[in-house]
C-alpha cells in the first residue's frame, strides 16, 4: 500500500492532460507551495499552518487541497468520508469551494460529483463513493462530532468570528486523535486583520511535534524596501500585476499612517493597528520588547486604574531606567475560567497570568477593594515616588495608601489623555520603555485590545472596545497614566530629576 510521501506525481497534484484546452487542470505550485504541501501529506503531521500576506495565492492554495481531498486517484481521498472545509462564513467558503470546483470541472470527471451551491449549503459528494466536502462557517456548534472526518482545510482563520472561530478550532483539535479518526486539519491564511487569539499563538509557535508552520512575516523596520516585500510576497515575482499593486500601496502608505497600517498587516502579514484606533501598534510595541530590560534604580513612578465591577484594577511601575512592571487584581468571583469565557479569550489565557504572578485574585470579592492594590505594589516594588490615577477615585485610593507616598489625580479631559498617550507612544517607539519579562504577557494582553477615539482638533483618549466592559485593557490604562508621569519627570531641570524620579 502506497503512503503519501512515496507517491510524488500526486504529491503536486499532477493529473493526466485535460480534453479543454483553455482551461487548467491544475495548480502551477511554487517551490514554497511545494514545500508546504509535503508537510501536509507527510505521515507524522496532523495540523500544518500557511500564513502569508493576502494575494499570494492562499484560497487558490485551499482549493486545491479541496479538490486533492475529492480525487479518488489522490492519495488525499479516502471513500466515504466527509471532510470539510471551513471559513469564516459560507460566503468566505466559496471562493476556496469555486477553486475547488474548478479543478474538478478541468479534471474531466464533473459528472461523477453531485454538487450543491446554495445560500444555506456548499457541499461536494463523489457519487460512486458518497465522499463529501462540506463547508461551515466560524460556529464551533457546526463542527462538533468529527470522528471520522479526515481532512479540515481552514481558509482565512485571522478573520474567523472571535468566540466562534475559537470554538470551531477546539472543535477541531480535540477530534485529533480520538479512537478511529486521522484527522488533519490545514490552516491557511493571513494573521490579520485579527492581532491576537489562537490562530496567531499557532503560528507564533512554530513547528514543534505532530505540527507544522510555514509563515512569511514581514519586518516591520524595513516595511518600506522592496527586498522586504518581495521576500513575503513570492507571487510577486510572477505576477507583474502584484508587484505594482504592491508598490503603489507602499508609497501611500509611507503618506498615510492609515494606510501604512494596512500595508504592515496584509500586505507584510504583520498586523498592525491605525494610530487613529489603536493605543500602540504592534511593530512599535515588538521593538519595546525586544530591547534588554534594565535593572530597577530608586523609586519607580506608578500608574493606577481602579476597577468597578466586571473590571480588573491594575498598576504598572516605570523606574528612571525604564524598566516597566505590571500587577492586576481581578474578583474572585466569578471565577478566572468563566471570566475569560465571558471576555472571550482563549481557555487558560487569564489563568496563565495567575500562574506567572501578574494577575492576582480577590476571592471571594465581586470588586477587588483599593487596598489590595496598593498592598501589592508596596510588596513588590516599595514605595512608589507617587501614583497616578483617575481623579473620580482619587479619595479611595489615598484611603488605602494613608499618606504612605503622594497620589496625584489626572483630569480625564482629551487634552490630559492626549498628552498621555503620546507620552507613551514616545518612550515606546524611542525609548527608554523596557517591559520586564514577567510583565509582558499581561501587558501585551491588555495593549491588544486597547483602543483610542480622535476629536476633531486631534486629540486623543483611550474608549473601552467591547460592551458590558469584556475588554480587559486596564493595564494600559494604567500604563498610559505612568507614561504620562515619567515624561512629566523627564522633562524638569536634571537637579529636581533625582527628587522626581528616585526620591
Amino acid at each position: 500500500m502506497r503512503t503519501l510521501s512515496q507517491t510524488p506525481d500526486l504529491l503536486e497534484g499532477r493529473q493526466p492532460a485535460s480534453e479543454h484546452p483553455n482551461r487548467i487542470d491544475r495548480i502551477e505550485l511554487l517551490p514554497f507551495q511545494t514545500r508546504f504541501i509535503r508537510k501536509v501529506v507527510s505521515d507524522d503531521i496532523d495540523t500544518a499552518a500557511l500564513s502569508l500576506p493576502r494575494g499570494n495565492g492562499k484560497s487558490r492554495l485551499a482549493g486545491h487541497l479541496g479538490k486533492r481531498i475529492m480525487d479518488p486517484s489522490d492519495p488525499l481521498f479516502t471513500p466515504g468520508t466527509e471532510s470539510i472545509l471551513a471559513a469564516g462564513s459560507l460566503e468566505q467558503c466559496r471562493i476556496a469551494f469555486r477553486f475547488t470546483r474548478g479543478e474538478l470541472e478541468a479534471s474531466g470527471h464533473l459528472l461523477d460529483y453531485r454538487i450543491s451551491d446554495s445560500y444555506s449549503r456548499i457541499e461536494i459528494m463523489h457519487k460512486p463513493t458518497r465522499t463529501k466536502l462540506r463547508a461551515i462557517g466560524s460556529n464551533g456548534k457546526t463542527a462538533m462530532g468529527l470522528t471520522s472526518c479526515p481532512w479540515v482545510i481552514a481558509d482565512e482563520p485571522g478573520a474567523w468570528e472571535t468566540n466562534g472561530g475559537q470554538l470551531l478550532n477546539d472543535a477541531i483539535q480535540t477530534a485529533q486523535g480520538k479512537p478511529g479518526s486521522r484527522l488533519r486539519a490545514v490552516y491557511i491564511g493571513t494573521l490579520a486583520p485579527a492581532v491576537d487569539g489562537w490562530w496567531h499563538q499557532l503560528v507564533k509557535g512554530g513547528s514543534h511535534g505532530s505540527v507544522h508552520v510555514t509563515a512569511l512575516v514581514g519586518d516591520a523596520d524595513k516595511w518600506e524596501q522592496w527586498r522586504e516585500i518581495k521576500r513575503v510576497n513570492p507571487l510577486a515575482a510572477k505576477f507583474p500585476e502584484l508587484k505594482k499593486k504592491l508598490l503603489e500601496e507602499r508609497d501611500e502608505a509611507g503618506r498615510d499612517t492609515r494606510l501604512k497600517a494596512r500595508f504592515l498587516s496584509y500586505r507584510l502579514n504583520c498586523p498592525a493597528g491605525d494610530e487613529s484606533v489603536v493605543l500602540l501598534q504592534v511593530p512599535d510595541w515588538q521593538r519595546a520588547l525586544a530591547r534588554e530590560v534594565p535593572a530597577r534604580v530608586g523609586r519607580p513612578i506608578v500608574g493606577v486604574d481602579l476597577g468597578g465591577g466586571r473590571a480588573w484594577s491594575a498598576a504598572v511601575a516605570i523606574w528612571q531606567t525604564g524598566r516597566v512592571e505590571a500587577i492586576a487584581i481581578a474578583p474572585g468571583h466569578p471565577s478566572i475560567e468563566e471570566q475569560e469565557k465571558r471576555d472571550h479569550v482563549s481557555a487558560g489565557t487569564y489563568r496563565a497570568l495567575v500562574e506567572t504572578g501578574a494577575l492576582r485574585v480577590c476571592e471571594g470579592k465581586r470588586v477587588p477593594p483599593p487596598e489590595m492594590l496598593t498592598f501589592a505594589i508596596r510588596s513588590a516594588w516599595g514605595d512608589p515616588v507617587k501614583i497616578i490615577c483617575d481623579r473620580f477615585r482619587l479619595d479611595e485610593l489615598k484611603d488605602s495608601i494613608n499618606g504612605a507616598f503622594p497620589a496625584e489625580p489626572r483630569m480625564t479631559r482629551w487634552s490630559s489623555a492626549s498628552e498621555d498617550i503620546r507620552a507613551l507612544r514616545k518612550i515606546t517607539l524611542d525609548g527608554p520603555l523596557a517591559p520586564a519579562k514577567e510583565s509582558r504577557d499581561l501587558l501585551t494582553a491588555s495593549l491588544a485590545v486597547a483602543m483610542v477615539k480622535n476629536d476633531d482638533q486631534g486629540s486623543t483618549r483611550l474608549v473601552k472596545r467591547a460592551n458590558n466592559n469584556t475588554a480587559r485593557d486596564d493595564a494600559a490604562a494604567a500604563l498610559v497614566l505612568a507614561a504620562g508621569g515619567f515624561e512629566r519627570a523627564e522633562r524638569k531641570p536634571a537637579s529636581r530629576i533625582r527628587t522626581a524620579i528616585v526620591g
